[in-house]
């Protein structure tokens, strides 16, 4: 009887433990980025070695006329860049100025697009009771507009070791990662998304 007793008195205290875990963040679930990578099959990423990347700089596409975002300065570009930096030299690659005839080119830029649409409303109409019969009346309808931005962040490993004879490069790896415009803690989740994007290509190596 004791033991069943402790059996029981378990059974309540982990079904109350269980009641008073809190709810996980809604947003936190919400908004996660979706990281997606592609690469050439053709490429041997344990025949590189050094890799240029500019420092505290990424880009910048818009479809915006003389765009100007937050996303581009050192709040942002410079984890960017020290995030991408930290995952390649952690499988065996060295960073070294443009003038010392890399390997690799590495460029991060963010791709923002303005997308902005317009919506007729109709509001429903009413009947008034006159003499004897009904009118229907009905309100004129009106524009809603609406604007959102979405935006990705882009990584490109260029291949500058093959340059063909016209001078034409490759691009062996690309990453892309977002929406960098609707995150809740844009700098963290971006880290975040860098390793996965790593993670996720295992073959990136020189071992």
């Amino acid at each position: 009887m004791n033991a069943l007793k402790v059996v029981l008195l378990m059974v309540c205290v982990a079904a109350m433990s269980w009641g008073c875990e809190p709810q996980p963040d809604d947003l936190k679930l919400f908004d996660q980025f979706v990281v997606s990578t592609n690469r050439d099959a053709n490429a041997d990423f344990g025949s590189y070695l050094t890799y240029f990347m500019q420092s505290d700089t990424i880009g910048l596409v818009s479809n915006i006329p003389n765009d100007d975002t937050i996303i581009v300065g050192s709040y942002y570009a410079r984890p960017v860049v020290n995030q991408v930096k930290s995952n390649l030299n952690a499988r065996g690659y060295q960073s070294v100025d443009s003038d010392e005839n890399p390997d690799l080119a590495v460029k991060a830029y963010v791709v923002k697009d303005l997308n902005i649409f317009q919506d007729y409303v109709y509001p429903p109409g009413y009947y008034y009771p006159g003499y004897g019969y009904y009118s229907y009346y009905y309100y004129p309808p009106y524009v809603q507009t609406y604007a959102y931005n979405t935006g990705v962040l882009v990584v490109e490993i260029i291949d500058l070791k093959n340059i063909t004879p016209q001078n034409e490069v490759a691009v062996i790896w690309t990453a892309h990662l977002g929406d960098v415009f609707s995150s809740v803690d844009l700098v963290q989740q971006t880290i975040e998304a860098i390793d996965q994007a790593f993670q996720q290509s295992t073959y990136i190596t020189r071992q």
